[in-house]
């Protein structure tokens, strides 16, 4: 049987948000994958490589080295018994690590490991703003805080080399706008998503079995 790792952190989401954003978008997202794929879905993985929110609280993180070696043996473990296992990461700044392990096991193991970026897949500007928000919203979570204006602080592009609160004081890095916000723009972004992610999942286990 195949099956689906949500992958997600604990990491500040600006005032609006709270830290479990990644990980529940990330399991709401494996969830359907699963149902699509028949696969058997595993339990989730919170504490990861999210040092770039150190100065924000309550971000809880771990080193990314020992995230990927971690990840690493995990993965592994589950390949022993998984025909496929296909990673659901939630949280983009462990993508880059994550299809580094992937690629690495596969290479040794066979084709066994997919790790799928959500935020590669659809068109999201923003770390706490007005998409990310959506989304959590059509996954069924609720804000901490309905923001009363516009914010914008930062540029998403710089995340992946600068720490967070260098380019935003409020964690909020991109835009957040209460008229963009809404469950019906959520869903038309999840539903894109899920498709997306179900067809790289097809094409890879086509490749993978016929390999």
């Amino acid at each position: 049987m195949d099956c689906v790792l949500p992958v997600g952190s604990y990491e500040q989401h600006g005032p609006f948000l709270p830290p479990t954003v990644d990980t529940e978008i990330a399991v709401y997202v494996a969830r359907k994958l699963a149902e699509i794929t028949r696969s058997r879905i595993l339990e989730p993985i919170w504490y990861t490589c999210s040092k770039e929110h150190q100065d924000f609280p309550p971000t809880i993180y771990v080193e990314c080295d020992v995230f990927l070696s971690y990840i690493s043996q995990v993965l592994k473990s589950a390949a022993k018994w998984c025909d496929h296992v296909i990673v659901v990461a939630g949280h983009g700044g462990i993508a880059d690590a994550g299809n580094a392990v992937a690629s690495q096991l596969n290479y040794e193991l066979g084709p066994k490991v997919l790790w799928i970026n959500i935020w590669s897949l659809v068109p999201v500007k923003d770390h706490a703003g007005s998409d990310e928000a959506s989304i959590y919203l059509a996954v069924g979570g609720r804000l901490l805080d309905t923001p009363k204006e516009r914010i914008c602080e930062g540029d998403v592009h710089m995340m992946r080399y600068m720490r967070t609160a260098w380019i935003s004081k409020s964690g909020i890095v991109g835009c957040i706008d209460p008229s963009e916000i809404s469950v019906e723009r959520g869903k038309a972004l999840l539903e894109t998503l899920v498709d997306k992610i179900a067809q790289r999942v097809n094409t890879f286990l086509s490749a993978s079995r016929t390999g």
